[in-house]
């Protein structure tokens, strides 16, 4: 217990010290959600919220996006990279231990994007969540664990930065634009819609809109489905092919 205490006091020394995850992760998604605000109209439309209510739950994930798919695999594929991890393996530090430090770091920076997204719709647009908070929260962990459990997958795995790169980008630039992240999924045509639900963040975001304008719980089966299937195939792999070097 020790041990990872300090590996984690000298993680998130580490990640703060970076100013992308203060861009990316925490004021990037406070300025599209205030951008919404102006823009989307807060008529109420046929699902009984408005397309400003509907855009919170989409913006909210961006901060996943970043600290989970991008921060989370990139680090991991840096320290392999850099024989960081390699030298780890004589210590007692256990790879479910690292990434466990390293998660739990860009977990407190996506919850304080999460934070201080909802202070804004909240406090400047006089957004109300029409569903329950504590139900909302459960989701918005589901949705976090699902997505962190993608970024531990490919930073577990690839061989070096510029792999983590290439397919960090990959996800999280694909998910950003076509899950309904940043382009409301509502206004895309149906073929497109299709196409978006592809992504495992897009159930996600339906999950989160469900909850958030109070739907039946059997409305968010699926997507609730398909993020524990993206979890449990996730981390098995992870566990199962850790690389050191």
């Amino acid at each position: 217990m020790n041990s990872f205490m300090t590996f984690f006091k000298i993680e998130a020394k580490l990640v703060w010290k970076s100013i992308d995850i203060l861009i990316f992760g925490i004021l990037f998604p406070i300025i599209l959600g205030s951008i919404f605000g102006y823009t989307l109209s807060k008529d109420s439309a046929g699902s009984g919220a408005s397309n400003f209510d509907l855009s919170y739950a989409s913006v909210i994930t961006i901060g996943i996006l970043a600290t989970g798919v991008m921060g989370l695999s990139l680090t991991l594929a840096d320290y392999r990279h850099r024989g960081i991890l390699q030298r780890l393996q004589v210590t007692p530090v256990s790879p479910l231990q690292i990434v466990i430090a390293q998660g739990l770091v860009q977990m407190i920076a996506a919850v304080i994007s999460f934070i201080g997204v909802t202070l804004v719709y909240i406090y400047a647009f006089g957004f109300e969540l029409q569903g329950s908070w504590p139900f909302f929260l459960i989701s918005y962990l589901y949705v976090l664990i699902s997505m962190f459990s993608i970024g531990t997958l490919i930073g577990s795995l690839v061989r070096d930065t510029k792999s983590a790169n290439l397919w960090s980008s990959a996800a999280y630039f694909s998910m950003l634009l076509f899950s309904g992240a940043t382009i409301p999924y509502e206004i895309m045509p149906s073929f497109l819609q299709w196409g978006m639900d592809v992504f495992p963040l897009a159930h996600g975001i339906h999950l989160l809109k469900d909850v958030s304008t109070g739907a039946a719980l059997a409305n968010s089966l699926l997507h609730i489905g398909i993020l524990g299937i993206c979890i449990i195939l996730s981390m098995g792999i992870t566990i199962r092919y850790f690389r050191w070097k």
